[in-house]
């Protein structure tokens, strides 16, 4: 048994992961319609106090937090508490597909082809959202994900699919700015016009698409070079093996189809990420391939049995205050970003991150929390 640790209005319950910026807890919080378990991502210590990191999790949580989209898991709001930074999310209980990937990697297993096609149609479907969100005046935000890996798709045990981890997204808003000749995401699922570091639009999300799609069904990646010079030119010069060659239960058909998301040129590919989750679920229909959530379900919970009562025991061994309730203490934070506000845009840029650091604890102007602040970024 052990106590768990606060974080403002939010009990840590146990780690879930840890990355090269970051690590994710699975939460509780108390309010009066009952506690609810979320996500929480924050910074580790050697970013907490980097600007550059910081800006870029704020703009995730402004970014994100205006989607409603059934594919994309939700972004509550992005706080401040004894000069920590964190992300607060939906909990999603599962696993990510790269994770699943691995597993079944080494059982020397692939995902059928049914499945495939319904995680990254569902993912797709999420991505359109994105790239069609307005912001409160009605204006598009022009989002491009940027990152659309198999380390950013989640997958619950119930057969959910959420597109998560808008960190390196951008949108018309956007603080963060790419250095010239300075390329952001991973190589290996970038569109060529991303590796130049040129504009971009949803399609190269499209392309990334494709890239995730033709790993899952192949168990490989169409472009798969060691050194990053000659990986470069692969996306942006060769043709992948058709995947028809690697898989025996796809044809001619889903080839073309694979092929026209990862043409070269963007004016090749799918007109959006919908039209390309459209024509999967068409060939899937007329190949008679079954695309069905509950298979997904019964292939993690086979896989992740043993995550699965690890969590369990995480959960159930932990001791909480006898008064769940958040003290006042726990209350003494800054809600730097907040879903009361539909799209703040008082400050901007590092001037804002500069302002944050001196408003924990002090009341401003706006909405306020019981003992803690809501501010504008």
């Amino acid at each position: 048994m052990r106590r768990v640790q606060q974080l403002g209005p939010y009990s840590l319950l146990y780690r879930i992961a840890s990355g090269g910026m970051a690590e994710i807890y699975r939460a509780r919080v108390w309010s009066l319609e009952g506690d609810q378990d979320v996500a929480i991502k924050r910074l580790l210590p050697v970013y907490n106090s980097d600007d550059e990191f910081i800006v870029m999790l704020t703009d995730e949580a402004r970014i994100t937090r205006l989607f409603d989209h059934p594919n994309i898991a939700r972004v509550f709001e992005f706080g401040l508490y004894d000069n920590q930074y964190f992300l607060v999310m939906e909990f999603i209980d599962g696993q990510d597909l790269r994770a699943l990937l691995k597993r079944l990697n080494d059982r020397g297993m692939t995902l059928s082809v049914g499945d495939a096609i319904y995680i990254v149609a569902h993912a797709l479907l999420g991505l359109h959202a994105a790239h069609c969100q307005k912001d409160g005046d009605g204006r598009p935000l022009d989002v491009i994900h940027r990152d659309f890996t198999p380390s950013n798709i989640l997958l619950g045990y119930d057969g959910a699919v959420k597109l998560v981890d808008f960190g390196i997204a951008k949108d018309r808003l956007s603080r963060s700015r790419t250095q010239a000749g300075f390329i952001k995401g991973k190589i290996k699922y970038m569109s060529p016009e991303q590796t130049r570091s040129s504009t971009l639009d949803g399609r190269s999300d499209v392309f990334a698409a494709g890239v995730v799609l033709y790993r899952c069904i192949t168990g490989q990646l169409p472009f798969d070079e060691k050194d990053d010079d000659r990986l470069i030119d692969a996306v942006r010069e060769r043709a992948p093996t058709p995947p028809s060659y690697l898989c025996d239960e796809i044809d001619g058909a889903f080839d073309t189809l694979l092929y026209r998301a990862l043409a070269k040129d963007r004016d090749d590919r799918f007109d959006s990420a919908a039209d390309f989750s459209d024509a999967l679920l068409a060939w899937s229909a007329r190949a008679g391939v079954l695309v069905d959530a509950s298979s997904i379900s019964k292939l993690l919970c086979e896989v992740f049995s043993a995550e699965r009562e690890d969590a369990a025991r995480l959960q159930a061994g932990v001791i909480f205050d006898a008064d769940p309730t958040p003290t006042s203490e726990r209350q003494s934070y800054t809600r730097l970003v907040g879903v009361d506000d539909p799209y703040p845009r008082t400050l901007t840029g590092f001037e804002a991150v500069t302002e944050s650091r001196h408003i924990s604890g002090k009341k401003r102007g706006g909405n306020t929390e019981p003992g803690g602040t809501d501010s504008e970024l």
